[in-house]
Formats: C-alpha cells, structure tokens, sequence
C-alpha cells in the first residue's frame, strides 16, 4: 500500500475513477476530439482523475465544470504543500468537486522518479484509463503494455490518429459513445 497525502473531498476515491492520459506531444489534430470527449465525460457520474500534466491534459482540466455531474481527481508528482491550485480549481475544492493526492513526497519540484511515484499511486487505485493520445515510443506507450498485461480497462480517443494502438483489449471512445462504452449512467 503506498502512503499519500490529501486536500480535497476523499470520498472521490470511493467513485467510479477514469483516468486520463495524453502525450506530452499530442497532435494539434487531436485537441477538438478530446474536447468533446471531455464534454461528454463531465456529465457523467465519476472521477476524472490523471496527473492533468500535459498541456492537453491542462487545458481540458481548466474546462472543468463544477455544475457537471463528474468530479476530478488530480494526482501531484510534487509535495502536496507546493500545490497552489488556479482559481478553477479552487473553486471545484470548495464545492467538494476536486481530490488532490500526492505520494507521500517533501520535492517541491516534479522530477521523472515523483512522476513515477505519481503514476504508481494513480495505478494503485484506478483501473480504468483513457488514453487522448500516445505517442510512439513514449512512457504512456509503454503504460499501455504494461495496463493492457493486468487487465486493466482500457480506452482509446476514437480518433484516425489512434488507429494504431485500437485493438481487443482497447476501446474506441468518442463522445457520442463515452456513456455507452463506459456503461456508465444507466
């Protein structure tokens, strides 16, 4: 089990959680299908949860909506004490809408080593994971091989630039789909 430190409502880790990852280098192309799929994501009842790093992941989390049904969970690669959250998110903090989590770390600054620390308390606690984008050869790449080895469940933006990673064990998803295939909502 690994130690962690919380601000936020603690009860989001008791909901359905997605997480949701892109590259750091994800195509321009791909960012309006990721926003829809954002979207459609937010009126859902569950917990987007990632670390919200990549600047595709960063902007989607400054859409967040406090009046939709999802909730978010932000996992830091930082001491949770460093964290100053953007008005945004202060605001889903004082709606009890946001969940921040950090290992239980004392760097003020993220490095490689707490990102893995990060990925490895998101892993331990969420098993379903939506992949905007993975960039050939990169470290989601390789979360993929390892995630689709554990069974975990795993989803792909329904997007031309993603047809290589489709398969069996990864679902297409876009926003027409996202409650369908998540089978979330019903």
């Amino acid at each position: 089990m690994l130690i962690f430190q919380s601000k936020g409502n603690i009860e989001l880790l008791s909901q359905r959680k997605l997480a949701v990852f892109a590259s750091q280098h994800a195509p321009q192309e791909i960012a309006s299908s990721a926003a829809v799929v954002f979207e459609a994501l937010q009126k859902l009842p569950l917990s987007l949860a990632g670390g919200w790093q990549a600047p595709l992941e960063r902007r989607l989390l400054e859409q967040a909506d406090a009046g939709l049904a999802a909730n978010y969970i932000l996992y830091l690669a930082k001491d949770i004490n460093a964290f100053r959250p953007t008005p945004r998110q202060q605001r889903l903090l004082d709606e009890n809408k946001l969940l921040v989590l950090s290992p239980e770390i004392k760097a003020k600054r993220a490095s490689q080593s707490l990102v893995k620390q990060r990925d490895a308390l998101l892993f331990s606690q969420i098993d379903s994971v939506l992949f905007l984008y993975i960039h050939p050869g990169g470290r989601l790449e390789g979360y993929l091989r390892e995630l689709s080895a554990r069974k975990s469940k795993l989803y792909i933006l329904n997007h031309p630039l993603n047809r290589p990673c489709f398969g069996e064990d990864i679902l297409p998803l876009d926003g027409d789909t996202a409650e369908e295939v998540l089978g979330v909502g019903y």
